[in-house]
């Protein structure tokens, strides 16, 4: 099967964050001055960031909650451009919610450039200077805001770049991958990708079914093995682990060829595509956290977790 959507101007629309969230998410501050809404650069010559407002060098950044949530802030994924080089600029995040952070212990912020992978084939790399986690006067509902800040030069003028807490992995990506598996003609002789279920927001969250095709019907002599990633969309390491533990299990070395031998693997790369697509950190688009809802009965609240635990079942 191919894994792609193919391209629809029919599709419903289930979320549209710019009719969602009409106040801005970014606001400056200086010494003397007020906490107001940035508004867009006025000519080419204006050398603000365009996020969805505007500053001068300092920018403070607020995360949106996870959808239907008011909490859950702890990750982080944006873009911007008009940047201006050699000039040192301070970003800080003021509503996380965690006391820790690891950024306290060497942790750094990840950064990629459109020019630099363009021209020196760089791709994301940690950056930042003047790291710092702390609690901040900030609050909500009796909860404690903590601070993270950093400062940056970029390394070029009128660039386009981002910022991200872990390397990203996109649904997008995950489709493409299960494509190149279907389109193989060797991995796809023990690779078969399913639609396991489809979810509140009608994306389909993929089972493949790993295993050395039988000689006969009898699959009872081989044992199960059940792999899931990413219940929390913002966990994006749990991704690039499933990717590589693919590469190694659909690779054509003599150990994969055993376990593929001796197993059947059935693997859900991405239980909660809905909360990827969207930009949560921990919750699906029921917002509920689906790692806490495994034996929850509620099939249409919580299709992912409740479709895998029929498949265990099974």
């Amino acid at each position: 099967m191919e894994p792609l959507y193919s391209s629809s101007k029919e599709d419903t629309v289930v979320y549209l964050a710019e009719d969602d969230y009409k106040e801005p998410c970014f606001v400056y501050s200086r010494v003397g001055g007020n906490r107001t809404p940035l508004k867009p650069p006025v000519d080419t010559c204006d050398n603000t960031l365009m996020f969805e407002a505007r500053a001068e060098y300092e920018y403070q950044l607020t995360v949106r909650p996870d959808l239907f949530t008011n909490k859950h802030t702890q990750w982080y994924y944006f873009q911007v451009s008009n940047t201006q080089a050699e000039s040192v600029y301070r970003f800080t995040i003021v509503n996380f919610t965690k006391p820790a952070s690891l950024y306290n212990r060497g942790m750094r912020p990840l950064f990629y450039s459109e020019k630099e992978a363009k021209a020196h084939s760089v791709g994301w790399q940690r950056i930042g200077d003047q790291i710092r986690y702390y609690k901040n006067n900030l609050g909500q509902e009796g909860r404690h805001f903590f601070s993270l800040t950093w400062t940056f030069q970029f390394p070029h003028n009128k660039d386009t770049c981002y910022f991200a807490h872990c390397y990203p992995y996109t649904y997008t990506n995950l489709q493409e991958y299960l494509s190149g598996i279907n389109n193989d003609p060797v991995r796809s002789k023990f690779c078969k990708t399913r639609v396991l279920c489809h979810t509140l927001a009608r994306n389909m969250v993929y089972v493949l079914t790993i295993t050395t095709p039988l000689k006969n019907s009898d699959s009872r002599k081989r044992k199960a093995v059940i792999l899931t990633a990413r219940v929390h969309p913002g966990e994006t390491n749990s991704s690039w682990i499933m990717k590589g533990f693919l590469d190694y299990i659909l690779g054509d070395s003599s150990d994969a060829q055993l376990l593929r031998d001796t197993f059947i693997f059935k693997v859900v790369p991405m239980l909660n595509p809905d909360g990827v697509i969207v930009g949560n950190y921990r919750c699906s688009l029921a917002g509920r956290d689906l790692n806490r809802n495994y034996t929850s009965l509620l099939k249409d609240s919580f299709p992912s977790v409740w479709y895998t635990r029929n498949m265990i079942h099974r």
